[in-house]
């Protein structure tokens, strides 16, 4: 079959076009880093990397709700240690006051300054994080304890849960009955009767109140103890999300980011092709116009 200058013509054209579309493609390459900048340019490497890129989405907001339950949980706890610092304070007072040698003066000085811690506690039961009620359950617009309901607990038993990972949850709040109790009863309500016991001059009543501010205290422990066993979680959890978010970062990168050395010797590569066929087409263009004329 001959071959005509046509037809050399058109495959010199084509070979400029297919290493022109070439050259595009690595210089985007080489421009954005990365190796996929359109679909077509690796149907399934793209898909790979939608996939690594929803997973690492997920573990960045699993980490996002593990930081917002670090710093509800630590708020409780330091808030929790303030009151158990009453606590202390009031239980130190009372085992004072039990004594027998103390008389109605000496009771009533002491029972203003278990008003105080009692006031205190009252405040530190209500505490607001990020304007919610720290220990009111799903209630969180609502006051967990007041005076004029005789320190009724007036929230509910609701746990705040988060997802912390695909298949696991946590309850970042603690529900103030759980903490507090409720009523005459409560951690409040004790101190209160403290309160009302001194005033009266009654030994009897504080030597009472001082087994119920001990258990007050070990229940403040307790609790407590759950939540750095929770914060303890959160940390190990936070340091394993934080290896596969590196893993999946670097599968993606091996996907879709640009190998330089590699792009910049194939744009070297790319470059010499189409100087080749700058000259060729020249070549057979000059030719063919000597034809031409002759």
């Amino acid at each position: 079959m001959r071959i005509t200058s046509f037809t050399i013509f058109n495959q010199l054209t084509r070979s400029l076009n297919d290493n022109l579309r070439s050259m595009s493609r690595l210089s985007n390459m080489l421009a954005s880093g990365k190796k996929i900048n359109n679909p077509s340019d690796d149907v399934s490497g793209m898909m790979k990397a939608m996939d690594y890129k929803v997973s690492i989405n997920e573990l960045e907001q699993y980490k996002r709700n593990i930081g917002e339950a670090e710093a509800h949980l630590g708020f409780s706890d330091t808030t929790l240690a303030s009151i158990g610092d009453a606590l202390s304070d009031a239980l130190s007072q009372a085992t004072q006051a039990s004594n027998g040698s103390q008389n109605a003066d000496t009771r009533a000085a002491i029972a203003k300054e278990i008003a105080e811690l009692r006031d205190q506690v009252l405040s530190l039961a209500n505490s607001k994080y990020r304007n919610d009620y720290l220990f009111a359950g799903f209630k969180t617009d609502s006051e967990p304890f007041s005076a004029g309901t005789g320190f009724s607990y007036q929230g509910d038993s609701g746990e705040i849960n988060i997802l912390i990972d695909s298949n696991s949850t946590m309850a970042m709040n603690i529900p103030g009955d759980q903490v507090f109790g409720s009523g005459a009863t409560s951690i409040i309500g004790t101190l209160d009767s403290l309160y009302n016991a001194l005033m009266s001059d009654d030994a009897d009543g504080a030597q009472t109140a001082l087994s119920t501010i001990d258990g007050a205290l070990d229940q403040i422990a307790n609790v407590r103890a759950d939540i750095g066993a929770r914060l303890n979680h959160l940390d190990d959890l936070k340091s394993s999300l934080d290896d596969r978010d590196v893993t999946l970062k670097t599968y993606l990168s091996e996907v879709e980011d640009t190998d330089l050395a590699s792009t910049i010797s194939e744009i070297s590569k790319t470059e010499v092709a189409l100087q080749s066929l700058r000259q060729s087409g020249a070549e057979v263009l000059s030719q063919s116009l000597l034809d031409f004329l002759r």
